[in-house]
């Protein structure tokens, strides 16, 4: 069962005229595919386009649910969602290319930009293509697996089941998820996913469909947008109330890694309504919100005070977007130039891969006197200050900082191994915006991060 609110968002899947052309559709060589995706508003869109597309479609709303159906048949291409929480897409790729029946079997994966590490565990197993989750759509989709199955051998055997066994959505928190976890980058991370071995390295991608696709898209994306936006309230006080009962919940305990399987399944289940309509901030925020709920579900002890407080803060944003979700500067792009000062070598690199993994622009300096030169050169969308640095520290800087014509309102980010409420008072004081503490969760880095630029460019 899926969310309530989600229910009028599921009707809004239409048939759209077709732009591509599509498989073999004659009954001996119709080609069936295999759609992985826990969510219901991905499998329910897509399985209905690709089926009018002429596809023999199976679904399984699980990892375990899509290894069991790969046991018992072979499909001529598999849609694999990457980011699942019992097991990973990745689980499921790596059974598939350890059997020999199934090793040569087309995989097209779909991927959350914010934990594009998953994407490329996938891309050295071997897959053909990649869509980044947020920009892909069925027309999208279609055209990618038409040419991959352009040149493919005669159909494969038949179907021994119609549908792999599907997880609830409404049933008991899913099990921990695979303890192949996404291992937080530590080297600079583009939006490209490539694989090791032949046939050539595969890419991420972000095609665009013919315009007659582009414009038949239109009208679902505006509906579904309506739909969203008259579900807000409550989609909003569904996320206050599994926050609450995250942050009450007795620390590293049962009864909170609950609650927080919860909390991610209603952030997962947004992520994808968001994704199908036309509010890219939206979309950004819910797919960041869900990556760091995802990491934390595999590591809870990662949920400090500090991550707590950014949680909070992600459920106020997603409020303050959908009161704006109208308003016309939804569609511009967002400016991403990040400056970082930290002295301490380690975490200087540990949070320059943290940025460039939320695909934002980093320059960093292990020297204040050097940034301060900097912020008179160049235009910095959002700054990230350790306090303790010798000749200048976070404070003084930030004072300065603040008198520089163009940087009054410039987010400004304490990074810091102090988190008391002294700190805090003094960040405030000198001009700062929040503050984040040490050792840094890398993904809490990119939510803080991805949401104060948003913030700071959009209207209150």
């Amino acid at each position: 069962m899926c969310q309530p609110w989600l229910g009028p968002v599921l009707g809004l899947v239409k048939i759209l005229p077709h732009t591509y052309k599509g498989p073999e559709c004659s009954a001996g060589n119709m080609k069936r595919l295999l759609l992985v995706d826990d969510d219901a508003v991905v499998i329910r869109s897509y399985r209905a386009r690709l089926s009018a597309h002429g596809f023999q479609v199976n679904t399984a709303a699980s990892g375990t649910a899509a290894i069991a159906f790969l046991r018992a048949a072979k499909p001529d291409l598999v849609v694999l969602d990457l980011m699942m929480p019992d097991l990973s897409g990745v689980d499921v790729l790596k059974f598939i290319r350890s059997q020999p029946r199934l090793a040569a079997t087309p995989v097209v994966v779909l991927t959350n930009a914010y934990l594009n590490d998953l994407g490329r565990q996938a891309a050295t197993i071997g897959i053909e293509k990649a869509f980044l989750k947020a920009d892909c759509s069925p027309q999208v989709l279609m055209a990618g697996i038409d040419e991959i199955l352009e040149n493919q051998a005669p159909p494969s055997e038949p179907a021994q089941t119609a549908d792999a066994p599907a997880t609830s959505r409404g049933a008991a928190a899913p099990g921990p998820p695979s303890t192949n976890r996404p291992v937080e980058s530590k080297t600079p991370s583009g939006l490209q996913v490539q694989r090791s071995e032949t046939p050539p390295a595969a890419q991420l991608s972000h095609p665009e469909p013919p315009a007659e696709a582009a414009s038949a898209k239109t009208e679902p994306r505006s509906q579904a947008a309506r739909e969203l936006l008259s579900h807000a309230p409550t989609i909003c006080a569904d996320l206050r109330k599994h926050f609450q009962g995250l942050a009450r919940a007795p620390r590293n305990g049962p009864e909170q890694q609950a609650c927080l399987q919860a909390f991610y399944r209603e952030v997962h289940s947004l992520a994808a309504a968001a994704g199908q309509t036309e509010y890219p901030r939206l979309t950004q925020t819910a797919a960041v919100f869900e990556a760091l709920l995802y990491v934390l579900i595999g590591d809870l002890a990662s949920l400090s005070p500090s991550v707590v407080r950014t949680l909070a803060n992600l459920v106020d944003f997603v409020e303050l977007l959908f009161r704006n979700a109208g308003e016309s500067h939804q569609g511009t792009p967002l400016s991403t130039q990040v400056l970082l000062v930290e002295d301490d070598p380690v975490s200087n690199h540990l949070a320059v891969a943290a940025l460039r993994q939320a695909q934002l622009n980093p320059r960093s300096t292990e020297d204040p006197l050097v940034a301060w030169q900097w912020v008179h050169q160049e235009r910095f969308d959002l700054v990230l200050l350790d306090i303790e640095m010798p000749g200048l520290d976070g404070f003084q800087l930030c004072e300065r900082l603040r008198r520089v014509p163009g940087y009054e309102k410039t987010p400004v980010i304490f990074v810091t191994i102090h988190s008391d409420f002294e700190s805090r008072a003094k960040s405030s004081l000198s001009g700062g915006d929040d503050l984040i503490a040490k050792p840094i969760l890398p993904m809490e880095l990119a939510a803080k991060v991805v949401m104060h630029l948003l913030k700071s460019q959009t209207p209150r």
